[in-house]
């Protein structure tokens, strides 16, 4: 992965978050790494996310302990909210955990900071995909090692499909193919199911992510897209071509009318689990969340490929785990992530999650045990059947990205609700990526 020449400095407010900071597990600690009181090392570790997910690492911890006495981890886990801002205070106080989570996009903030230490030649990757290596590194150094492989999926609603005679897609299919798919459903159930969620208009996250699909397979772009990690490439055109696409299926019913797809979402508002949509997109670690909510059969397919066979599948890390540069441990933290991600009686506690786990060996491990549920094989699946695709390499985008994701959006509601025709909301999308660069 390429990081920008230029990135921006962390503008955090410190004061009040170096008051939560002195509030979780040992984060009286003065420096990052110490000494226990048996003489051996301690290790502090960070990470966010759900219940699940801390019980199964408390336990993978448990386990590096019975096998390494001399180690003694300390946990710090929350929820996601809050988790970056207060990995950033750590940093800069030069108090971050020895080994933390993170995601490729804040690389550039954390290089820039001086938090990454490089641990190439330290952890066994050969059992990793080649370009999630790659997306975890910069200028030959490898800065993370990633904890999960994911990729964008289409859930489909296989019962509902069914009631309305309806054929799941199958991969290889076209981007045309699907939106006809979509218009399918609604003709044939009447006007009571529409396709899928307007990922022009939806706030959720997923239509910036998706529009790089587009570009790869629909607009057959061959370089990066829409952005590497320096600059934006796109034209006024393609997102033109990208706003059609959804303004066409809104003529034809093939999306929900644009009041419902604006607050589509997992929480409470997810319109395939409602019966609203036959099919959602979003990556294949969320289908989960999917399954779990409804009794119907879901399944999942790869995205869209292009008219010359070119997948957007790209290798983004979903889940990272570094070492602060300033750990005295760091050989140590090395040795707990290097056990983490290619120990097979690691994969049997771990299971799902952090998603499909990342090498060969856990994959295997578990996929030869009795451990998996129907959804975990489910998921499973579908990331085997994509991890046989031609990867795109991954990039964390220059500075402005994330407040970009929010624009495209912003401007799509408003051609949705018809308050501004598309080739003006194609000029203001412009506009707004130019002040971003400026």
């Amino acid at each position: 992965m390429r990081i920008a020449g230029k990135t921006t400095a962390f503008i955090v407010v410190l004061t009040v978050l170096f008051v939560f900071i002195g509030c979780d597990n040992k984060k009286d600690a003065e420096s990052s790494g110490g000494s226990s009181d048996k003489g051996g090392i301690e290790l502090r570790v960070s990470w966010w996310g759900s219940e699940s997910r801390h019980s199964a690492t408390l336990e993978a911890i448990e386990l590096y302990e019975e096998r390494n006495p001399l180690v003694k981890i300390i946990p710090e886990y929350q929820g996601w909210d809050g988790y970056q801002n207060k990995l950033k205070a750590q940093i800069m106080a030069g108090n971050a955990p020895d080994v933390f989570s993170c995601i490729s996009e804040w690389y550039g903030e954390l290089i820039a900071a001086d938090g990454l230490a490089d641990i190439s030649g330290m952890i066994d990757v050969s059992g990793h995909n080649p370009k999630y290596v790659d997306a975890c590194s910069y200028d030959g150094k490898m800065y993370g090692v990633n904890l999960s492989v994911n990729a964008k999926t289409l859930i489909q609603n296989r019962t509902l499909l069914q009631e309305y005679s309806i054929s799941p897609l199958e991969e290889p299919y076209s981007w045309d193919e699907m939106a006809g798919k979509f218009k399918e459903v609604y003709d044939k159930s009447g006007g009571k199911v529409y396709g899928i969620s307007d990922y022009s208009v939806n706030a959720d996250g997923m239509g910036f992510p998706l529009l790089q699909d587009y570009g790869y397979t629909a607009l057959a772009k061959k370089t990066a897209y829409p952005y590497d990690n320096e600059k934006f490439i796109f034209t006024a055109n393609d997102i033109r071509q990208y706003f059609r696409y959804f303004a066409d299926l809104r003529k034809v019913n093939g999306v929900a009318p644009p009041e419902q797809s604006a607050i589509n979402d997992l929480s409470a508002n997810s319109l395939l689990v409602k019966r609203v949509t036959a099919f959602e997109i979003n990556w294949a670690g969320s289908f989960y969340n999917y399954q779990d909510q409804m009794k119907n059969d879901l399944i999942m397919a790869p995205l869209p490929v292009g008219s010359n066979g070119e997948t957007g599948d790209v290798a983004r890390p979903g889940i990272i785990f570094s070492v602060f540069k300033k750990t005295k441990h760091q050989q140590e933290a090395a040795k707990f992530i290097d056990f983490f991600t290619n120990d097979p009686e690691v994969a049997l506690i771990l299971k799902t999650s952090r998603g499909v786990l990342p090498t060969e060996s856990q994959r295997t491990a578990l996929m030869e045990s009795d451990a998996l549920s129907s959804t975990d094989k489910k998921v499973m699946a579908i990331m085997n059947q994509i991890m046989k695709r031609e990867f795109k390499d991954s990039y964390s985008g220059p500075a402005g990205n994330r407040e970009l994701q929010s624009i495209l959006p912003q401007i799509g509601q408003k051609i949705a609700f018809n308050k501004i025709g598309i080739n003006d909301a194609v000029d203001e999308f412009m506009h707004e990526v130019g002040k971003l660069v400026q």
